[in-house]
């Protein structure tokens, strides 16, 4: 969630205070899917597509759609 910068400081909190790399990899930063998105509607489009993604589709097929 977030920019990715954001999501870089978050990640480093997060090892300071003990959560493995593992962890880490699991956050989905910058959240959406790359379509493009400049207005909020389409950005709330993007992110619903992306969680639509993971809860659909297989850990492979979800790779290619990012």
């Amino acid at each position: 969630m977030g920019s990715r910068k954001t999501h870089g400081k978050r990640a480093e909190r997060l090892r300071a205070q003990g959560a493995s790399e593992a962890d880490v990899a699991r956050i989905r930063a910058p959240i959406g899917l790359a379509i493009g998105a400049v207005s909020p509607a389409e950005i709330a489009v993007s992110i619903m597509a992306e969680i639509t993604a993971a809860l659909r589709l297989p850990p492979k097929q979800q790779e290619e759609a990012a």
